[in-house]
């Protein structure tokens, strides 16, 4: 995304009016460009309009819910992106001798993602204290250009897109099935996959927005199952989980310290569970914000720490009678 703000000069209306332009077709919308711009809406539309009557052409179809170009104004966007983007090269060049980074970074990342997350976006920001991280958790499908973002933080493949997108692989997430020694000692402790037929399933949500019917088996294919509960949200399936509600399928950073204080234990830990890749997806360009580089370099240098269900937990499985008498 590119960096506005040394751009916004009253000196230089044609460049303010080019600016809003160019943003207000990146995001689709005329508030979030206001936004994104930290403007008054009203302030963007004047200048739209003021852009037009320069031009003496109707560059948007304005409607009371998107703004759609029309066939010159796609045509000028294109010119418009490309003469945006110099100037900023041209900020680049500038500031690139004092070797300062600044400016603002949007990130997605999804939700319920690892607190390592957090404290990777802390290390960095406490290096680069002129940066400012706008972090959105979403699982929801981000269109990086039009949503405004300079990059997404993703587990899973990553779906193709027309865009020109760049995929790094930072590690892998390994998705585990826990439940409370409470529910197992209700229930029992399901001895093959197919047994999750017959018990109360927490699942999260597949690949789009829509609940998953079937867990992975780490020999390949899946089992169906019969959710209890469906969410999106990690979380929400961890503290369902914690009540005895069913068996949950979570992420083992997220299901480590519940398992390692015997809240829950892993059932199925040699049947039941996937790895899926966790990456950096952004959209690469000739040029690219000078912080936005660097934050992306720092997490594929760092990575991210992982934390992983002992064996422990496995073991406690086995009995929950056992682990209830402790």
């Amino acid at each position: 995304m590119i960096c506005y703000d040394l751009l916004q000069m009253d000196d230089l209306p044609e460049t303010a009016e080019l600016i809003a332009f160019v943003r207000v077709v990146d995001t689709r919308s005329l508030s979030r460009a206001a936004k994104e711009l930290r403007l008054p809406r009203s302030t963007v539309g004047r200048r739209l309009q003021r852009l037009e009557e320069r031009l003496g052409i109707r560059l948007l179809k304005r409607t009371t819910r998107r703004q759609a170009l029309t066939d010159a104004g796609a045509e000028f966007y294109q010119h418009a992106r490309h003469s945006v983007e110099a100037l900023e090269r041209a900020r680049a060049i500038v500031q690139r001798p004092s070797g300062k980074i600044e400016g603002r970074v949007r990130i997605s990342v999804p939700t319920g993602a690892p607190d390592s997350l957090g404290e990777l976006f802390g290390q960095f920001s406490l290096r680069h204290p002129d940066v400012v991280l706008e972090v959105d958790a979403s699982n929801t499908h981000v269109d990086l250009i039009h949503g405004g973002f300079d990059l997404a933080l993703r587990s899973g493949p990553v779906a193709s897109a027309p865009l020109n997108l760049v995929s790094r692989t930072l590690g892998t997430n390994t998705l585990v099935c826990v439940a409370t020694p409470a529910y197992l000692a209700r229930a029992g402790t399901p001895k093959r996959a197919t047994d999750l037929r017959r018990h109360a399933c927490l699942s999260p949500f597949g690949r789009g927005e829509t609940p998953s019917l079937s867990w992975p088996r780490l020999t390949g294919g899946s089992v169906r199952i019969h959710p209890r509960m469906t969410s999106n949200d990690m979380f929400v399936l961890l503290g369902a989980a914690r009540t005895s509600l069913g068996i949950a399928l979570l992420p083992d950073f997220l299901a480590q310290a519940e398992v390692a204080s015997g809240t829950l234990v892993r059932v199925l830990a040699k049947q039941i569970g996937a790895q899926t890749l966790l990456s950096v997806v952004y959209h690469e360009r000739e040029l690219m914000p000078l912080a936005v580089r660097t934050l992306i370099d720092f997490i594929v240098e760092t990575g991210l720490p992982t934390r992983q269900c002992g064996e422990a937990g496995v073991a406690r499985a086995k009995d929950p009678q056992r682990q209830k008498k402790r």
